[in-house]
């Protein structure tokens, strides 16, 4: 049984971020799900900054600085100096950037609605419990690199 987890996350992550990227270019917004998921940092994180993106998302920081250049060039970000730390930027959406963001939390609620139709209130607070504890046990699991 435990062996068929994998695969069904792998499946279902796969089908989720499809049907996000259907929706989103049906609707005729061209853009990657880690910009998205950037997006929804930025509006969902106070005095957010790339360091910040990079740990929630946990991708590297230099990844995150290519989507933040791609979503500043847009125009759907901006960076404004820290006033506590003259090195760091904090990120903010723009006008445009926050019109983007609703109407792709409108397409990412669609496709929950669709994903979870047969499930009860239960099954879905269930799943939602049972993956932060996977999620957690990942967290807390030494990396592949620190193994050796």
């Amino acid at each position: 049984m435990k062996e068929k987890i994998g695969e069904s996350l792998h499946k279902l992550m796969h089908n989720y971020r499809h049907q996000i990227r259907e929706a989103a270019s049906a609707s005729g917004i061209a853009i990657p799900v880690s910009h998205i998921r950037s997006l929804k940092c930025i509006k969902n994180i106070k005095n957010c900054s790339a360091k910040d993106i990079s740990e929630r998302l946990s991708l590297d920081k230099s990844q995150i600085t290519r989507v933040l250049k791609e979503l500043v060039g847009a125009g759907y970000v901006i960076k404004v100096r820290c006033p506590d730390n003259h090195r760091s930027q904090l990120l903010s959406l723009t006008q445009i950037g926050s019109e983007l963001l609703e109407k792709l939390m409108m397409l990412d609620q669609l496709a929950v609605e669709k994903m979870t139709k047969y499930l009860t209130a239960q099954q879905i607070e269930d799943f939602i419990h049972i993956s932060e504890i996977m999620v957690n046990n990942l967290d807390q699991s030494p990396s592949c690199d620190k193994q050796n």
